[in-house]
């Protein structure tokens, strides 16, 4: 019961961390209303740069997890200080307004509520047997038995002679571990129940952003829209959709980008389509792309994808060049990382786990 409860307030606990990272960005932004489901939006993507900013050297000088679960804990005590410094007004505004705002639409909020504990209640309770998902609680058991990130193989142990391109730059289990020693909790418990809910909520996010920007903000239409997106998910489990990830493989990187990443960047270009000189979108379309990257290496081809579909259709509606210029800014983390893992399948270059 002690680790249930513990680990229902830490997805609170993420939330709260993604909207103090994301505050950083959007309690700056001039002449826009301040949002708390952006902020959360723009922390979470925020967050995970850091975290790759910080765990790559550490992993790059063969140094433990206790080092970086250490350095971890300085920089969320210094994001959330001066966060607080700096958004401490901002966030009392905002809180009173939310609360009007649940005030005057008490049925959406609670039926939202319902719908979201629904779906979290439903997938963490189900049952996931894929070999990718055993691979993201695996690497968290493995780095916090050893102490070490990503020298061993996750699935037999066996010490490895060299990182493995195609997961150095995945950095999103390596969090797993970091919390699990932060907090105590088992790896299986954060990431089939902690992770499961973040991702849960997560993807509901995006989605209620997509819907008030289709619905002009219409509330009706807004839960309509959300309860028909929770629906496909759960009947639309083919192997070849997000859903089935998002229901069987929901702790994983690949089920964050096909359900909370994609549906981002849909509602970044559907902003770009009312105002495609909105610096703050391309802002957020480039962060989106870096952060994704830390979540799997799958987001290295389908990013610049999207970014390219979506930002030649917006040239075409708009018929301004500085828009493909900004999208193939986007697409340039991913392909550079592609890049990476390409030159090292073709053996142009190998990063060993220990010095030489």
């Amino acid at each position: 019961m002690l680790k249930l409860c513990l680990a229902a307030f830490m997805v609170i606990v993420n939330f709260i961390l993604y909207f103090v990272f994301g505050s950083l960005i959007t309690g700056r932004l001039k002449n826009r209303p301040f949002s708390a489901t952006i902020s959360v939006i723009t922390g979470f993507f925020l967050y995970y740069c850091l975290f790759e900013a910080v765990c790559l050297p550490v992993m790059l000088t063969y140094r433990p997890l206790s080092l970086l679960s250490s350095l971890w804990v300085g920089v969320l005590g210094v994001v959330c200080l001066l966060s607080v410094f700096l958004n401490y007004r901002i966030w009392g505004r905002k809180f009173a307004e939310l609360s009007q705002w649940v005030r005057e639409h008490p049925v959406f909020t609670v039926a939202v509520c319902f719908m979201v504990l629904f779906e979290a209640v439903v997938i963490i309770h189900a049952y996931q047997f894929t070999l990718d998902a055993a691979y993201y609680v695996a690497t968290a058991s493995t780095a916090l038995e050893t102490n070490m990130l990503n020298v061993y193989d996750p699935y037999t142990g066996m010490w490895q002679d060299h990182f493995e391109m195609r997961y150095f730059f995945q950095c999103y289990p390596l969090q797993d571990a970091v919390m699990c020693r932060l907090t105590g909790l088992h790896p299986l418990i954060w990431t089939k129940t902690v992770m499961e809910a973040v991702s849960v909520i997560l993807m509901n996010t995006a989605a209620y952003r997509v819907g008030r920007r289709l619905f002009q903000e219409r509330t009706d239409r807004v839960g309509l829209f959300l309860f028909f997106t929770g629906l496909l998910q759960f009947f639309f489990t083919t192997i070849y959709t997000s859903a089935a990830f998002f229901t069987t493989r929901t702790y994983e990187g690949k089920t964050l980008l096909g359900s909370f990443v994609l549906p981002v960047i849909l509602w970044i270009y559907l902003e770009l389509l009312e105002d495609h000189r909105a610096v703050r979108y391309w802002g957020l379309l480039f962060l989106t792309a870096l952060g994704a990257a830390v979540l799997t290496n799958s987001a290295n081809m389908l990013i610049p994808a999207a970014a390219g579909i979506f930002g030649l259709s917006l040239f075409l509606v708009k018929k301004d060049l500085k828009i493909l210029l900004r999208s193939a800014l986007c697409m340039l983390p991913g392909i550079c990382l592609m890049l990476v893992y390409v030159a090292y399948v073709h053996g142009k270059f190998v990063i060993y786990t220990y010095p030489r």
